[in-house]
């Protein structure tokens, strides 16, 4: 059923940008209406809510882009619906696998009172079982109870605008999200942060460890989705107290995965490389998103220029051409990266390394280029502290 409000809607597109690489790492979906309220009619109606977010990645998957999606869902639509049928069918239209799409979940409270812990938990439960990624929304600005954030275990949690504007001149709002960055390093979360405006803001959200933002510090919602954004000069992000020796850990690196079916055959995947530039090799997955072999786009490229590969591939499954994929979990360190990469062919040094969740699904990648350089960095840093003559820490100030 088609209501009339959808004729007066467009969407806008902002990008979720890694604070660590300045890269683009996935487009919300925002819905825009030219006449009327329709999020405050989605809040009362969790059908509309529900069609909302199917629209929201009909309106993507016209701009044929390859980037992650965010799409917001009250959770009063999920205690009240128990599913969603259909976004489910518009992924699957689309041609976008349920990994692709994280479902910002506003925890706004259902008309009748609070929404209900025993009934949200198990409807979020079964969207992750089918690869749904799973992000808490306006963390410190609303009404959630702390059980609720403990109990969902998001993918990603995400503080409000209004925690992010007072981050440069309150240092309780620096502590609070520096232990909300603890609390997501201990559930293999990424903390994101949203409504970034200044230069102030984008410096004390990477020093209290923010992993991600969105804001129009870097790009405001546009019609179409921006790849590019705008990335203040700014010192290395300072990682929380009480963090381990193993290094940064790979979320701090993590890039969207280019993916393909393990039956795309070669022709498919050259039509991706080749129509897009920044993406360094393509992940062939089974129907469960796990990697099961890795393209790398200079071997891959080489061979289907060569004297006859485009006669011997081109119609083939791309396999043919893919090595085994190297994987590390998504609570890895980056030295838990350079332990894979050291222990396999010395060939594939510069290839990706995907990382992976509790389930094997593949979540992004790394590459070796970036974690190299933050090692580097952390080891100049250690070095500035020693005493040239012993190596030994400079004592401090008596």
């Amino acid at each position: 059923m088609v209501h009339d409000w959808t004729n007066h809607l467009r969407f806008a597109y902002q990008p979720v940008v890694d604070l660590a690489t300045g890269s683009v790492t996935a487009i919300e979906v925002l819905a825009r209406a030219a006449e009327g309220d329709v999020l405050a009619e989605a809040r009362r109606d969790p059908e509309v809510d529900a069609e909302l977010a199917a629209l929201a990645v009909r309106s993507a998957a016209r701009q044929e882009g390859l980037l992650p999606l965010h799409v917001n869902v009250f959770a009063a639509t999920l205690v009240s619906l128990g599913d969603l049928a259909s976004l489910r069918r518009v992924v699957r239209d689309a041609g976008r696998r349920p990994w692709e799409v994280t479902l910002d979940l506003v925890p706004s409270p259902a008309p009748s009172g609070r929404v209900p812990l025993d009934a949200l938990v198990p409807a979020v439960g079964a969207l992750r079982e089918d690869g749904f990624r799973i992000c808490v929304d306006g963390v410190g600005g609303g009404d959630l109870p702390m059980l609720l954030l403990a109990d969902l275990s998001p993918d990603l949690v995400k503080v409000d605008a209004a925690v992010v504007a007072g981050l440069p001149h309150r240092s309780a709002y620096r502590a609070a999200l520096a232990g909300l960055r603890r609390f997501c390093d201990g559930i293999g979360a990424l903390l994101t942060v949203e409504g970034v405006e200044t230069e102030l803001q984008y410096a004390a959200a990477r020093a209290a460890g923010a992993h991600l933002a969105q804001g129009h510090l870097f790009a405001p919602p546009a019609r179409r989705p921006v790849t590019e954004v705008r990335l203040p000069l700014c010192p290395p992000a300072v990682p929380p107290s009480g963090g381990g020796t193993g290094g940064p850990p790979v979320a701090d690196f993590l890039h969207p995965a280019a993916m393909l079916p393990l039956s795309a055959s070669a022709s498919q995947v050259r039509a991706l490389l080749t129509g897009s530039p920044e993406v360094s090799g393509v992940l062939l997955v089974d129907p469960d998103g796990v990697p099961v072999r890795a393209v790398d786009r200079d071997r891959f490229l080489l061979a289907m220029s060569g004297r006859y590969g485009h006669a011997l591939y081109a119609d083939r499954p791309a396999v043919r051409l893919a090595d085994r994929p190297r994987t590390v979990r998504v609570g890895a360190t980056a030295w838990d990266v350079l332990d894979v990469v050291a222990a396999d062919d010395r060939s594939r040094t510069a290839d990706d390394v995907a990382v992976v969740d509790d389930a094997g699904r593949c979540v992004g990648v790394v590459r070796l280029s970036e974690v190299v350089r933050a090692l580097a960095d952390s080891r100049l840093e250690d070095t500035a502290g020693l005493n040239p003559l012993t190596r030994t820490p400079r004592p401090g100030p008596a």
